[in-house]
């Protein structure tokens, strides 16, 4: 039984069935006080400082209702990809696990606001991580670019992590630029609690199938039947009709000679 089952007989009846309602609901609600100019994004994002010096607590939550665009096209698209992608963590986890793995990026995104209290955190990266995940477990499904392209969604992830890496290596030490650095290294600690096990199983399991192969083939290349008198073998002399002798058990490879010191004239 590993943590994560553990925590689940313990607290699994708090779970919250349907999240993904909850947190597009909670980024809607941005999405109107923005149109509406009742806030300002500045309002909104997750700033250490301002929490613990000005105390603006609403900001621990208000983060969670910044939308990625203000487009109601791609916003409907944004939202209704991630409630498809939820969805089928959610049923492929459990309530429970999918739950735990909201709460444990969005826990580690507010830490990282009071380890760098000057920078400027949002809820992209450590929502991005819920892509890498259904990317992850479902490798095979196929979404369309542009509503045209077909592309399996492995491609998606690791685009999606090369971009996170990218992210990075941006020297940048603003304060938009750090709260992105540090919302990639929440989104890829997330994603390694959850997936590091089997990343190292499955880079065990690589490792034994190569060797495995790499056995098997040398075995193959080894003769199955070696003469015991001329030492030839079935890969040197294809020609040859081999025997084994029922009274000693050695192998005779059926010329003349063998026949011969065989016995078997």
């Amino acid at each position: 039984m590993n943590w994560i089952d553990k925590l689940e007989r313990r607290f699994g009846s708090w779970a919250i069935p349907n999240l993904a309602v909850y947190l597009i609901g909670l980024q809607a609600i941005g999405v109107v006080l923005l149109i509406s100019e009742r806030t300002s994004s500045d309002q909104l994002f997750l700033h250490g400082s301002s929490v613990l010096h000005r105390g603006e607590w609403w900001r621990l939550i208000s983060f969670m209702m910044l939308p990625e665009t203000l487009s109601p096209f791609f916003l409907f698209f944004a939202f209704y990809v991630f409630f498809m992608i939820s969805n089928s963590l959610e049923e492929h986890w459990g309530t429970f696990k999918y739950n735990l793995f909201i709460l444990t990026g969005f826990l580690l995104t507010v830490l990282s606001a009071f380890i760098r209290p000057g920078m400027i955190v949002t809820n992209t990266y450590f929502l991005g991580a819920v892509f890498l995940a259904f990317a992850t477990i479902f490798p095979h499904v196929t979404f369309r670019l542009f509503l045209l392209i077909p592309v399996k969604v492995k491609w998606l992830g690791w685009l999606t992590a090369i971009g996170y890496l990218l992210t990075l290596l941006n020297p940048s030490k603003s304060a938009m630029v750090m709260g992105q650095r540090w919302g990639v290294i929440v989104a890829f600690v997330t994603y390694l609690l959850f997936f590091g096990k089997d990343l190292v199983d499955g880079v065990r399991m690589n490792q034994r199938k190569k060797v495995f192969t790499k056995e098997f083939e040398a075995k193959q290349e080894q003769a199955r039947h070696v003469c015991a008198f001329c030492g030839a073998t079935e890969k040197s002399h294809p020609e040859l009709h081999f025997r084994y002798c029922s009274m000693t058990g050695k192998c005779y490879g059926g010329c003349l000679k063998c026949e011969h010191n065989s016995g078997r004239k």
